[in-house]
């Protein structure tokens, strides 16, 4: 059953841009916009009374599994229904009889509807008339034949009563009102064969109307589910090669790394085994102390070149290393990436993982442990002073998922970064992205709008284009489809402000 709404306009007075009926027909379309812009709307309402009263694109009625449904786009006025406004993008069933009222609901309303309901007969109910009729058409041949034949009947028992003394005349008039009856009966056989020819044929045509039908929709689900097939299958081989050269990539950079590390470790190695030998071989003597004393504060000097984070000019502080293998203090390189996007060193175009450097801070804590009680008392203090905003920042991260979890079990409708947003909730977003700055929970904030690292990898071209749109980046119209993927996490993450248009 298809229904066809009318919204019939309930007050009598006219103001210049009402229309007076809307028709909502889903033959045509399913999904009627109504709002004071006539680009983008299909019925336009405007009032020369009360200025914007209706908002550019105030309500859209979208039909759904046989049944219209109202929807409020988040109107300044709103949209009430039965004299309850309804919650903004929120559908709501309509039922014949309802009103609906466009804008402030007052007694004076000029946007006032009622919604009626036309119902279409479906294919099941259109067979059923049909053969309805043709019985009907059945029962009346067969009324109009008996009708006839009772006449004639009637007319030759008359004749038999008038001309019974005319015996002769009377034989041939019966003989000619027999033929007559018998010929009518041949044509009255003729007619109704022909009736039933017709209806057999009418039937076989809308049989193979129906058979065709059918046929050329199998056909073009068919096309449409092997394009589909095909689409996903190149996209999913595309973004397995490409998963597969990254983790290649990842391997040989942390292959490289490893290597130059065992390599600066072979050296101290070498350079600590040849200070054994010195020692060995020297037991007192001035030339050889002060010799020895080079070669130890060279040592220093070449491993504290190596352990030194470029960006604060200090010995590393919870290194960590980047895919293009430089090394960087954790707090620096977070503070680094929330301005540009590349590394610090060879400035190449940073990805993601960034990857907690073990083997650096013990090489750290060596050398530390051969310097002076002063120096180590320092590098203490700033370690400790490290700790403690990392503490801040794990109290900060579980109150922020002890929030969201509440929000969760209250029935919270979070925002979904795959829809269009609205100013609002661009603002609302960016306001809480803004106030985090610890990696950690600005990507437990990011996951409450299905922006997590599983979703970003997953998300196709046209989801990729929205989230970029709502988080107000740069157009990456240029950049292939795993850069914008890194982009955008790079800007979850660490908030970089280079990516922001």
């Amino acid at each position: 059953m298809i229904n066809i709404g009318t919204l019939l306009k309930q007050t009598s007075r006219n103001s210049w841009g009402i229309a007076r009926q809307m028709i909502l027909d889903p033959r045509k379309c399913d999904v009627v916009k109504v709002g004071r812009d006539p680009r983008t709307n299909d019925y336009v309402l405007d009032s020369r009374v009360t200025k914007n009263m209706i908002s550019r694109n105030h309500a859209r009625f979208k039909y759904d599994e046989g049944k219209w449904f109202i929807i409020d786009n988040n109107s300044t006025n709103g949209v009430y229904l039965n004299s309850e406004r309804i919650p903004k993008q929120e559908p709501q069933t309509l039922s014949s009889g309802d009103i609906i009222i466009f804008g402030v609901n007052m007694s004076s309303s000029e946007f006032v509807y009622k919604y009626e309901v036309e119902s279409l007969a479906s294919k099941d109910e259109i067979e059923r008339i049909r053969a309805e009729k043709e019985k009907l058409v059945q029962e009346e041949v067969e009324r109009i034949r008996k009708e006839k034949e009772k006449e004639k009947e009637q007319q030759i028992a008359g004749l038999k009563r008038k001309f019974q003394h005319e015996d002769t005349e009377y034989k041939k008039r019966l003989k000619k009102l027999e033929t007559e009856r018998c010929q009518e009966r041949l044509a009255e056989q003729r007619r109704y064969q022909k009736a039933q020819e017709e209806i057999t044929r009418i039937r076989e045509e809308a049989k193979a109307k129906e058979e065709q039908i059918a046929k050329e929709k199998r056909i073009v689900e068919e096309k449409q589910r092997k394009a589909t097939e095909e689409k996903e299958k190149e996209l999913s081989e595309k973004l397995q090669k490409s998963l597969e050269e990254l983790n290649k990539k990842r391997e040989q950079e942390r292959q490289q790394q490893d290597a130059i590390l065992r390599i600066r470790e072979e050296e101290a190695l070498k350079l600590k085994k040849e200070i054994e030998a010195l020692n060995s071989k020297v037991k007192d003597g001035t030339k050889a102390k002060q010799e020895l004393e080079k070669m130890r504060q060279h040592l220093d000097e070449s491993m504290e070149e190596e352990l030194e984070c470029c960006i604060c000019c200090s010995m590393f502080m919870k290194a960590c290393t980047l895919p293009c293998s430089h090394s960087f203090c954790e707090d620096c390189i977070t503070e680094y990436l929330n301005r540009r996007d590349e590394c610090p060193h060879c400035r190449k175009k940073v990805s993601l993982p960034i990857i907690p450097s073990v083997t650096l801070n013990n090489m750290v804590e060596r050398v530390i442990q051969s310097r002076s009680i002063e120096e180590q008392e320092k590098r203490k203090q700033a370690l400790e002073q490290r700790n403690n905003k990392g503490q801040m920042q794990a109290a900060h991260f579980e109150k922020l998922r002890k929030t969201i979890e509440t929000a969760k079990k209250n029935g919270h409708r979070f925002f979904n970064i795959k829809n269009n947003w609205s100013k609002t909730e661009k603002g609302t977003f960016k306001e809480g992205m803004t106030s985090l700055k610890y990696p950690k929970a600005r990507k437990l904030y990011a996951s409450t709008v299905s922006l997590s690292e599983d979703g970003v990898a997953k998300m196709n071209q046209k989801h990729l284009t929205q989230a970029i749109k709502n988080l107000g980046l740069k157009n990456m119209k240029g950049d292939s489809i795993i850069e914008q993927r890194r982009k955008l996490m790079l800007f979850v993450l660490y908030g970089t402000t280079a990516l922001l248009a």
